[in-house]
């Protein structure tokens, strides 16, 4: 009877901390907007309130655990809620000291609420695309407030709500669009918040905390194990931790050996080993994730015609854009072949494959197309250079956003090459994003089959399913109604030329991050137009469809067939 009762209070417990927690995020992203200036004394005393309620949480759960002290030790980080009463300890009397103790408070209340506020959410019961969304939602919230702080800026800089929310959701989006300049607005504090949230939104929220859960020998329940095999698209549970594990280990690995690559290539460049190595680690991790994000104001046009930067960023950005599901299919494959046991050489997955030939197909179209039209455009008589130049572009034009020539000096032709290989993007599971090579592939194939006389669509003698085409077309529709929505409302609002929008709407959309120089003087409902695609763009629409739609019953019938003419 006891039992049932702490926990009943347990549970209440867990809903009352965590709706407010909720609530206190948002509180604390609007008590960092010029609005709340004459409000100061209620906030204070809000969040007095909230701190006092996430106290008397802790309190009450060690006092009703067995065992209060296992309890203590493994929930040790239950313990930050303590950290802001140093505030109001008298020792404390350097202003200057006062002033980062504070920042560093909020910050601590910021991973205090979220982590509660993710308690709640996943005790919801939601859907996982719902749960996903949520997950992105609170975390570029979470990060944009720390955004705002003092403390990540540059002397005399100040980032406002809007801003601290673009740069958040850039980030987590793994995007690469800017309004304020990452090098020189942020500080080394900001820039390393910023290259957090983008390895956060490159690996995945949930395959980030399943991680953790796993690294920390937390028990998961049978509901969050199913949440973790929907998220992989894994057909058994085994299979999907064994991916996680994987795509972390993948991750840290490249990722180290790009940064060593950089540090050698650029250890003339800067002044200092650690200077070279925080930029070469920042862009390593940028480049991988796709993100785009760089520590120079001209991203890499100091290195445009340094092989090996460009060949060392441009690998990372492949194998990032490869989708990691297609890297475990290759690194088996490398495994089995050098393995004694086996020694006919593998074959790889029809999914991979095509991944593998659509990647390399439109990485030399698109250098062929750029260099046709740019030749001439590029500033160097080389022709060694200007061929470097159109292979980066291609690289980087389809999922990262990086630029080693100047995107607004580009002729239209180029530009709507560019928005043709954004709009198609990376491989699916990876961390670029766009319409994917898969489904480019599968709907070019079933084009293809509609103007010959073949039943069905086939590649590689395979043939492909009646659900992947629907999922296919589905996401081209979805993809084309977002943006033309989002788009007319863009040219509505903002005055700039169509072009230069339209270059801007698909680079958001695919998280690419490319401009044509016009994200930093967009209006604010501009940027909240902006923000919207690049959220969409990383989702995918099908997880946003899903979340829409979710709760509808199956349908259990079918009615008569109708001909309509076509064309």
């Amino acid at each position: 009877m006891i039992k049932d009762r702490y926990k009943r209070l347990d549970s209440f417990l867990n809903k009352v901390v965590g709706i407010t927690a909720v609530f206190a995020l948002f509180s604390l992203m609007f008590e960092r907007t010029h609005y709340a200036a004459p409000y100061s004394l209620f906030f204070n005393r809000l969040n007095a309130g909230i701190l006092m309620l996430f106290i008397i949480d802790v309190i009450i759960k060690i006092l009703i655990s067995k065992n209060p002290f296992q309890h203590m030790k493994g929930h040790w980080y239950d313990f930050i809620v303590f950290i802001p009463l140093l505030r109001h300890y008298p020792f404390i009397q350097n202003d200057a000291f006062l002033i980062i103790l504070k920042q560093i408070i909020i910050m601590v209340m910021i991973f205090s609420r979220l982590r509660k506020a993710r308690n709640l959410i996943s005790n919801l019961g939601l859907h996982p695309a719902r749960l996903m969304i949520l997950s992105f939602f609170l975390t570029i919230c979470a990060g944009a407030v720390i955004l705002t702080l003092p403390l990540v800026t540059t002397a005399g800089n100040q980032t406002s709500l809007v801003d601290a929310m673009f740069t958040s959701t850039s980030a987590i989006c793994v995007t690469g669009l800017i309004v304020q300049d990452t090098a020189t607005w942020f500080n080394t504090i900001g820039q390393s918040v910023i290259v957090v949230l983008i390895q956060l939104g490159g690996l995945g929220i949930m395959t980030f905390s399943v991680f953790l859960a796993l690294v920390g020998g937390k028990r998961m329940s049978i509901k969050d194990r199913t949440l973790v095999q929907n998220v992989l698209d894994n057909d058994t549970l085994s299979d999907a931790f064994r991916v996680i594990l994987f795509i972390i280990k993948l991750t840290f690995v490249v990722e180290f050996i790009g940064a060593v690559g950089l540090i050698f290539a650029w250890r003339d460049f800067y002044p200092t080993w650690g200077q070279t190595i925080y930029h070469s680690v920042f862009h390593s991790v940028s480049a991988f994730c796709n993100a785009g994000f760089s520590t120079n104001t001209d991203s890499l046009m100091p290195h445009q015609f340094d092989l090996a930067t460009n060949f060392i960023m441009a690998g990372l950005i492949i194998i990032g854009g490869l989708g990691f599901l297609a890297l475990r299919n290759i690194t088996t494959s490398f495994q089995t072949l050098f393995s004694h046991e086996k020694r006919r050489i593998p074959r790889l997955k029809v999914q991979t494959r095509i991944v593998l030939r659509v990647t390399f197909i439109l990485i030399v179209a698109g250098m062929v197309g750029i260099y046709f039209f740019e030749r001439q455009h590029f500033g160097t008589d080389s022709t060694q250079h200007a061929l470097l130049l159109s292979f980066f572009q291609s690289v980087t034009t389809r999922t990262a956003g990086f630029n080693t020539a100047l995107i607004s000096t580009m002729s239209s032709p180029t530009l709507l090459l560019m928005i043709f290989l954004m709009f198609i993007g990376a491989s699916p599971g990876s961390t670029g994003g766009g319409l994917k090579t898969t489904t480019f592939a599968v709907l070019w194939l079933t084009m293809i089959r509609g103007v010959t006389s073949k039943n069905n669509v086939e590649v590689m003698k395979r043939t492909i399913s009646t659900d992947t085409i629907q999922k296919a077309l589905t996401v081209l529709l979805f993809y084309m109604a977002f943006i033309g929505i989002l788009l007319l409302a863009l040219v509505y609002v903002e005055p700039f030329p169509f072009m230069d929008i339209l270059f801007e709407t698909i680079s958001a959309v695919a998280t690419v991050g490319l401009s044509t120089g016009i994200t930093g003087d967009l209006s604010n409902t501009g940027k909240i137009l902006i923000m919207i695609l690049m959220f969409i763009g990383r989702l995918g629409p099908l997880t946003i469809g899903y979340a829409l739609v979710f709760g509808s019953k199956p349908q259990n019938y079918t009615y008569a067939e109708e001909r309509i003419m076509i064309g």
